[in-house]
């Protein structure tokens, strides 16, 4: 009997995070648990990135920890606070493929400066398609705005903090900065 009570109350506890998931205003912290964006494509991505001003985060990027294929867009939700500027929503890949193309991986919110920011990512799954627990890292762009870097747990030296192996490399659309030798020269 006393673990039927205790395995009710775990249930009740799971099923009231989820309430205030749904109802909830998100200030500091992203939902615990990810949402899915119906009827969402690699071309309705491609389609926004080519129609709309955007800024040197959003894109089509590649997850180098594991090769999923990744939308950063920026959105706006009255549910979120202004520091959460951008989500992070799945394309396509291999990995996790039970996980549906439209779920919502994680969120980029505000950092110091323009070049930086921290990346809330769901790095746990639950059952089936449902994410939860996003954890926090810091990231910042290269100076070529093709990479996103995270910062490394376990640096020992400022040079080492950014780790070059974890983070987003930009496959769309490919932009060229001021710090790029390959530019093109246009004609106007």
């Amino acid at each position: 009997m006393r673990i039927k009570l205790i395995v009710l109350l775990c249930i009740g506890m799971l099923c009231s995070s989820s309430i205030k998931d749904e109802e909830g205003r998100y200030e500091s912290k992203p939902p615990y648990r990810s949402f899915i964006l119906e009827n969402y494509t690699e071309e309705s991505a491609k389609h926004y990135f080519d129609t709309a001003p955007i800024d040197s985060w959003e894109g089509i990027w590649l997850l180098t920890e594991n090769g999923e294929r990744v939308a950063i867009e920026r959105f706006k939700d009255i549910r979120f606070s202004e520091i959460f500027t951008h989500r992070i929503v799945k394309l396509d890949s291999s990995v996790r493929s039970e996980i549906p193309v439209g779920t919502i991986l994680g969120y980029l919110t505000r950092g110091v400066n323009p070049n930086t920011c921290f990346i809330w990512l769901y790095k746990h799954k639950l059952t089936g398609a449902i994410l939860y627990a996003p954890k926090r890292f810091s990231a910042r762009l290269t100076s070529d705005l093709n990479g996103i870097l995270f910062s490394g747990n376990s640096a020992k030296k400022l040079e080492d903090l950014f780790d070059l192996r974890s983070g987003f490399i930009k496959l769309y659309p490919k932009q060229i900065s001021e710090d790029s030798e390959n530019r093109e020269i246009r004609y106007l």
